[in-house]
């Protein structure tokens, strides 16, 4: 039997190997995430573990008030008390934060995500012994900075130069004192690094006199821990004293944390992919088997078992798995490579490292593509060797329709189990999060009830999509129709592998262009400031110069900051938005259902879904309990629409700032007159200096940024999903070239009889477009129902969401499925045009 194996491997490679290229698609993305998350973590961790090097003893804010924006006093006469320690060698102050150098065409240098700048810290040498210079020296006072070479070489700063650099509020003017080398993680990752005086960085950073972070080295014989006990209790309230290894611990433990969530979401479509896979090998064994019914007929009749059959087929699986899974180890790794390059050009700004594989990575490709080929050959496999060998070894075999009945009956039942699950959803009381998992549950159970109807569905699909095309072509029509229809399951398995990929690209359409609508439609009636400054760099605030720097600008007629915090109400945390109250409405329109914004001075205005989650009214006190730990009472003075810009709770900004150390505005609101709109924006950018790291745009400009954002956010959907797409493809391109060796005497008949190879051609590239469309079709009506239903579900409980079908996509999204269709006939149709009308007519 094994020798019986080997022969058929060599025998039906063609075939095999289409059935492993699915599988080492699916296996190589598998791989590739694996790979890239090994790699992007040993960078990660390297990285931080550099930042760290040499530190025996960290005295740092708590990440409770580094979260609530709060200010350690960690100062100079805590830093001499802890010099005193009998264990400390010594005790140097650090502090960092964003800065950007600005270049002379006035543009960032660099990547803005990874602009760092810190304070110089020179021992009794005028050396700092994290940095090499390599030119001039360590800035000594206010205005010089150093650069670091990788950003003075792309800027072209020398020592001696002025430049501009830029942190969270107006341009400075500095000079270049000096340049130097660094392995900084933020460098290497492609930001820049700029040293300054430590007064200067504190004023810019945190407070003057303050720092972000102690750092103390040790004396020979002391250890971490022993001296972490004797600072411990020197630490002010708001700060932590943590050992070298604990703060290298925690990095690896967050770097791992964060790599987990991104492996895990790539690994999702990595895993969509295999299930598609699946289909196209469960299709493909089950027609290698039934082209050798009369074989394992054969075999059975001369002695063999049904479990030497199975094993027999099994084994020629297991060839396909390991071959697919060596493969797909092979092409995940420069999967991982280019992956990695692509992410950095589109400015994901990762950490450099070598391409990180490891033997487990190797293990888990090999186990993927093994399980999942034995796993979706085991039932075709399996429905083999059941036939009894006289019944096998009769010609014409009918199809047993005993199992299609329990199917459809398995498959009745899943779809009403499905649609009761997501009518729980749109329709029951569930909020949130409970909601949507509810929804998307039920359309994956109508999902996998379909899939399981698909046979039964594809004989009238099929036969409407023969009709239609008999009308263009008549002859050929007629016989792609009949091909398909010939073998429901077999159509159905080869549909369904595309269908589950117009499913999600479809779902999650509507699920963006509805949310994108929401956005569009509230900020647009939500913003009536004409301006909006923010930062240009992701998670940076605005120092408070700038909102009174606009403030002043002539023809401005009113600003308002817009800050946030993280507070406790009530025992539950919230994100807290706070605004002036004077001139918040002003550059803002919100409705209210209860109350006003008249309150806000004093009191606290909250969301209507917010209050109808705490079950709050205009009046109800609560307790608020703010970053600084100071409890204060407000009572609800109003109650609005869903809100953007104002989240679910808001206060003025006399009521937040005195609790928050750290004042930082996440964007400011201005309105100007109308006669100056068409001019206000050059005014604007000249009286914040024409700082590159503030963005001055329209609300207009806003909402379109908005848009983008969605929109790459479904470009980057499109893309991992095209994997399973790619790999439906050659499931219509493995069924059609079987088919038509299956059909080989047939076909040469039909050329014997006046059939000509154009004609030939088109009967394979229509019954392909038959199997496209008939997937693509009901992947998109499946689609319609999890996307239309998953957003009414959400609509009720967020207000003014409606349903957007972007009807121009879902067409689009047909009419790829057509030209998959005509593309994956191409070499099939063309194997059968070439075929010897004699040699075919001889074929048994």
């Amino acid at each position: 039997m094994l020798r019986t194996s080997l022969r058929n491997l060599v025998a039906y490679k063609v075939r095999l190997a289409l059935t492993a290229l699915a599988v080492v698609f699916g296996v190589a993305f598998v791989a590739a995430v694996l790979v890239f998350g090994d790699t992007l973590k040993q960078a990660m961790t390297e990285a931080a573990l550099r930042d760290h090097r040499g530190i025996a003893v960290d005295v740092r804010g708590t990440k409770h008030a580094v979260e609530h924006l709060q200010i350690p006093p960690l100062d100079e006469p805590l830093a001499a008390k802890l010099r005193a320690l009998p264990g400390a060698a010594s005790v140097t102050g650090h502090v960092t934060g964003f800065t950007a150098v600005v270049d002379r065409d006035g543009k960032l240098v660099r990547k803005k995500a990874n602009a760092t700048g810190t304070n110089a810290v020179p021992g009794r040498d005028g050396k700092d012994p994290r940095y090499t210079l390599t030119a001039g020296r360590l800035p000594a006072k206010a205005g010089e900075v150093a650069l670091d070479d990788a950003t003075a070489k792309a800027a072209g700063y020398r020592v001696g130069d002025r430049i501009r650099i830029v942190a969270r509020g107006p341009v400075l003017e500095q000079t270049v004192v000096g340049v130097f080398g660094t392995d900084s993680a933020a460098v290497e990752a492609g930001g820049s690094l700029t040293l300054l005086d430590t007064a200067t960085a504190q004023g810019l950073y945190l407070e003057p006199g303050v720092y972000g972070e102690l750092r103390l080295n040790a004396k020979p014989g002391t250890t971490q821990e022993q001296l972490r006990a004797a600072a411990a209790p020197l630490v002010p309230s708001g700060a932590e004293a943590l050992t070298g290894d604990t703060l290298r611990r925690d990095d690896r433990d967050k770097v791992n944390k964060e790599i987990a969530s991104l492996r895990t979401l790539l690994l999702v479509f990595a895993g969509i992919a295999l299930f598609v896979g699946s289909f196209i090998i469960a299709n493909t064994f089950a027609m290698l088997v039934a082209q050798r019914t009369r074989e394992l007929a054969l075999l059975r009749a001369i002695g063999a078992t049904r479990k030497q059959v199975t094993r027999s087929v099994m084994f020629e699986a297991l060839a396909v798995g390991v071959v697919a899974g060596l493969a797909g180890f092979v092409i995940g790794i420069g999967l991982a490579v280019g992956l990695r390059g692509i992410l950095n050009n589109i400015g994901a700004d990762l950490t450099s490292g070598p391409t990180v594989v490891t033997g487990a990575t190797a293990l888990w490709s090999l186990a993927v593509g093994i399980g999942v080929t034995l796993l979706a050959a085991w039932l075709p496999v399996r429905r083999a060797a059941k036939i009894p060998p006289v019944a096998a070894l009769r010609t014409n075999l009918p199809p047993s329709t005993s199992s299609l009945r329990r199917r459809n009956i398995a498959g009745v039942l899943t779809v009403v189990l499905g649609g009761i699950v997501l009518l729980a959803g749109i329709k029951g009381s569930a909020t949130g999060n409970a909601k949507v998992f509810t929804v998307m549950g039920g359309a994956g159970i109508v999902l996998v009830g379909v899939i399981v109807l698909t046979p039964l569905i594809a004989t009238p699909a099929v036969r409407l999509f023969g009709a239609l095309l008999q009308r263009v072509h008549p002859v050929e029509g007629r016989l792609a129709y009949q091909n398909a229809a010939r073998n429901p399951r077999r159509t159905a398995a080869t549909a369904s592998a595309l269908m589950i990929g117009m499913v999600l690209v479809t779902s999650l359409t509507i699920f963006g262009t509805s949310l994108k609508q929401l956005v569009d439609r509230t900020l647009s009636k939500g913003i009536t400031a004409e301006f909006v400054l923010s930062s240009s760099s992701d998670g940076q605030t605005l120092t408070p110069e700038i909102a009174a720097t606009v403030a002043k600008v002539p023809g401005v007629t009113a600003v308002s900051p817009v800050r946030s915090a993280q507070v406790s109400v009530d025992g539950k945390e919230h994100q807290l938005t706070a605004v002036d109250p004077a001139s918040a409405f002003s550059v803002l329109t919100t409705r209210f259902t209860q109350g006003g914004p008249q309150s806000l001075a004093t009191g606290l205005l909250v969301s209507k879904q917010t209050a109808d989650d705490r079950k709050w009214r205009v009046g109800t006190p609560v307790s608020v309990t703010f970053p600084d730990g100071r409890q204060s009472r407000l009572s609800i003075g109003g109650i609005y629409d869903e809100a953007p810009l104002l989240g679910g709770l808001t206060v003025s900004l006399q009521t937040l700032t005195p609790h928050v150390d750290v004042v930082g505005d996440d964007f400011v609101l201005a309105k100007v007159a109308p006669q100056q709109r068409d001019t206000m924006r050059d005014t604007l950018r000249k009286a914040v200096g024409n700082s590159p790291a503030i963005n001055v745009q329209t609300a207009k400009e806003v909402r379109k940024d908005f848009n983008k954002l969605f929109d790459i956010m479904l470009n980057i959907v499109y893309g991992l999903l095209s994997m399973a797409i790619v790999i439906a493809v050659l499931g219509v391109v493995n069924t059609l070239a079987m088919s038509v060796f299956e059909r080989t005497r047939e076909i040469g008949m039909m050329r014997a009889i006046g059939l000509d190879r154009r004609r030939t051609r088109r009967v394979i590239r229509l019954e392909s477009l038959i199997i496209s469309l008939f997937g693509g079709l009901l992947g998109v009506l499946l689609g319609l129902l999890a996307g239309v239903g998953g957003v009414k579900g959400m609509a009720r409980s967020t207000t003014d969401l409606t349903v957007v079908i972007p009807w121009d996509r879902v067409l689009v999204f047909l009419v790829l499925a057509a030209i998959v269709g005509v593309l994956a006939a191409a070499w099939p149709a063309r194997r059968a045009a070439r075929l010897d009308v004699l040699t075919a007519l001889r074929t048994d």
